[in-house]
């Protein structure tokens, strides 16, 4: 459930914004890997999470999950290697055909696993699609944020300079010297 943001805009309503958003990317990518049907072992979608750390004064938003999920998000796996050109001998028909790769196969041992589909790995992006797009929306929000926040300092700052009243910062604290500095 959506917090509501108060104005003036406190760190915390930042903070509450930046925990949320983290979360629904979570969220998303758990809908996208059901829906392309990644979910055979759950790994991938278990293995997701998301933190938001404050150090020194810098905000990091962290998303973690298994590294194979990039690798399903690609459509790559054996036979891919860094610096590969990209004509893989087992992507070509012909090469398929005579070495049967072109049908259905039982795969892993023999008293499990699944068949394979007979066709070359497919893109099954649950990552990248959304991510760039949300990224600049959180970016957009934040600014927005931050400058409210900042107009609300400074609106304080004027009142007080101007209107005589107290400066007290976010936290309740008297920044008269940090005025009187000016």
């Amino acid at each position: 459930m959506e917090k509501e943001i108060t104005r003036p805009v406190s760190e915390e309503d930042i903070r509450a914004y930046e925990r949320e958003w983290a979360a629904m990317m979570v969220h998303i990518w758990r809908e996208n890997i059901v829906r392309l049907g990644i979910v055979r072992t759950r790994n991938l979608y278990n293995s997701l999470s998301s933190s938001v750390s404050n150090a020194a004064d810098q905000i990091t938003i962290a998303h973690q999950f298994m590294l194979y999920g990039i690798y399903i998000a690609r459509g790559v796996g054996g036979g891919y290697y860094r610096g590969n050109p990209g004509d893989l001998e087992f992507l070509d028909k012909s090469y398929r055909k005579t070495h049967r790769l072109n049908k259905p196969r039982k795969k892993g041992p023999k008293w499990g696993g699944g068949y394979t589909s007979g066709k070359p790995r497919e893109k099954r992006d649950w990552f990248s699609r959304k991510y760039m797009r949300s990224i600049h929306v959180l970016t957009e929000v934040e600014l927005s944020l931050y400058g409210e926040a900042y107009m609300g300092t400074l609106s304080n700052v004027l009142s007080a300079i101007f209107g005589g009243g107290s400066l007290s910062g976010s936290q309740g604290t008297d920044i008269s010297s940090t005025v009187a500095a000016f």
